[in-house]
């Protein structure tokens, strides 16, 4: 069985700067003072909630694979059923969203998935920005440039996911793409501490 995720290089100083000038950026800042203790606390956090109970259930669920370099990753699981409760809840209505949006998101694996619809989760940390937990690219016509599609931002789907681990792994990745923008210059401290989310 494929591990949660597989972080030991990622979640290091020294890769963060490297990654920051190998997305063509400078180094305008140097990183904060708490980082390599922030870092630190991410990985313990990540061991303890491995620990923590998981319920077993036969809902339909959307997996995804999230790459990072060439050997590290982290996987992100969705219960489908409950992202679809939340939907309705929270009266989400179908936008427009263009092909080239759907051509260029993260697909996960939906099992089950029958019911014909799109569902785009927003996911700011990755380049694509998108995962798609819903619907099959392959079915996408070339003759059609926009489709209508649930659009889900973090705050919900968040609260779909199996485990608290995926939640802390979306923060953490998110907290540290806040990092690399402040390193590049393109956020002020002040800035990055104000949209920074907690791992708790």
């Amino acid at each position: 069985m494929e591990k949660i995720y597989l972080l030991d290089e990622f979640l290091t100083v020294p890769y963060l700067k490297e990654l920051v000038k190998s997305n063509g950026l400078k180094m305008v800042n140097p990183p904060p003072q708490e980082l390599e203790e922030t870092l630190r606390y991410y990985k313990q956090r990540l061991r303890s909630s491995l620990d923590e109970p998981f319920i077993m259930n036969d809902h339909q669920k959307a997996k995804v694979r999230i790459p990072l370099n060439q050997d590290e990753y982290y996987c992100m699981e969705w219960n489908m059923t409950k992202l679809k409760y939340l939907i309705n809840r929270a009266q989400i209505k179908k936008v427009e969203v263009t092909e080239k949006i759907i051509a260029s998101s993260l697909p996960a694996h939906c099992e089950g998935d029958k019911d014909g619809n799109w569902t785009l989760l927003s996911f700011p940390p990755i380049t694509s920005k998108y995962i798609l937990a819903e619907g099959n690219k392959e079915n996408i016509s070339t003759d059609q440039k926009i489709w209508d599609a649930y659009l889900i931002q973090p705050q919900i789907h968040l609260q779909a996911v199996t485990r608290s681990i995926y939640r802390y792994l979306f923060a953490i990745h998110f907290n540290y793409s806040l990092i690399c923008s402040y390193i590049a210059g393109q956020l002020t401290l002040k800035e990055v501490e104000a949209r920074v989310l907690p791992v708790i």
